[in-house]
């Protein structure tokens, strides 16, 4: 019986993501469209009247999570690896950039918040910047190379955005 609670449990938080990653997918070009970003403003701004849903970054959004779904399929759960050394979990690896970009964060916060106190301003920090660090270095350890490979492919699609950003302006 607790067995398969706690499997319900496990199928509502996966659906859950599955839940926010959809909607962030078909709200994403359409948040940056509202800005004048990204590509194609003009046509990822419109909404559909009866569903007041912007219907070309949900077809976009929808792609999106079909390439995910593709890549997550042929890089851990078919017995053939489809991308070779680039066959890294897509479910845990992306997390490994999250922490890491939370370090500056803590940082900013020692440094720019002189009204907390103590406890607030520093130790707190201090403890989030090692609980990064650490979940950076399991996730190396437990990872090995597939982290480099992943972190090739992070590279290369946030120079894909500056280098667009740049053309754009």
């Amino acid at each position: 019986m607790a067995g398969t609670l706690l499997f319900v449990f496990v199928i509502i938080s996966c659906l859950g993501t599955l839940n926010g990653l959809m909607i962030g997918s078909i709200r994403g070009l359409y948040s940056l469209s509202a800005r004048g970003e990204g590509p194609k403003p003009e046509v990822f701004i419109s909404l559909d009247h009866k569903t007041n849903m912007p219907a070309n970054s949900a077809v976009v959004g929808l792609l999106i999570c079909m390439a995910w779904l593709a890549y997550f399929f042929g890089a851990n759960l078919d017995s053939v690896r489809w991308f070779g050394a680039f066959s890294f979990d897509s479910s845990e690896l992306p997390i490994i950039t999250l922490y890491a970009a939370y370090i500056p964060v803590f940082f900013r916060m020692i440094k720019k918040e002189k009204d907390l106190p103590f406890f607030k301003r520093v130790l707190m920090p201090v403890l989030g910047i090692l609980s990064c660090l650490f979940m950076v270095a399991a996730a190396i350890i437990g990872h090995g190379m597939a982290v480099a490979y992943y972190l090739a492919i992070f590279a290369v699609i946030m120079l894909a955005g500056v280098l667009f950003e740049k053309k754009r302006k």
